[in-house]
């Protein structure tokens, strides 16, 4: 009977290890991320996030508050062309308005620039729609020689 037991044993451990191994676990690493010989690298080190907050008044006369414009001030430079995203989530990390502004020339470190949110009906803008803010710089496409 103890041989059956054990056989039992092992064929659950190998079940076991086996369905474990089912699913792949990816470490990102995105400083080690390259495209052909080059690495990529952050176009931007630190940045600070402050929202200019408009009251819209209703028919009814209530009023809602809502984000219009996103403000970053960053201390590196970001350079002529570089698209900067400024993304409003919600409770489940879904993005429910952004804001998008390519910039037309370099903007030195100290500075502010505003990325207005595209929000028409100033619904998923509500301020207490909005969990999280998600930060995207992405610099201009470099041309291959």
């Amino acid at each position: 009977m103890k041989p059956i037991i054990l056989l039992a044993v092992m064929a659950i451990a190998g079940t076991g290890l086996g369905v474990g191994f089912l699913g792949n676990t990816i470490n990102l690493d995105v400083q080690l991320l390259g495209v052909g010989e080059t690495d990529l690298a952050s176009p931007i080190e630190d940045a600070t996030i402050k929202f200019n907050i408009d009251m819209i008044v209703g028919n009814q006369g209530n009023f809602k508050n809502v984000i219009s414009d996103c403000f970053i001030e960053s201390p590196d430079l970001i350079v002529k062309g570089s698209k900067v995203f400024c993304k409003l989530t919600d409770d489940n990390g879904n993005v429910v308005a952004e804001g998008v502004t390519v910039l037309s020339a370099d903007l030195p470190g100290g500075n502010i620039l505003a990325v207005p949110i595209d929000d028409p009906q100033f619904v998923a803008s509500q301020v207490q729609n909005i969990h999280d803010v998600i930060l995207v710089v992405q610099s201009p496409s470099i041309s291959a020689p």
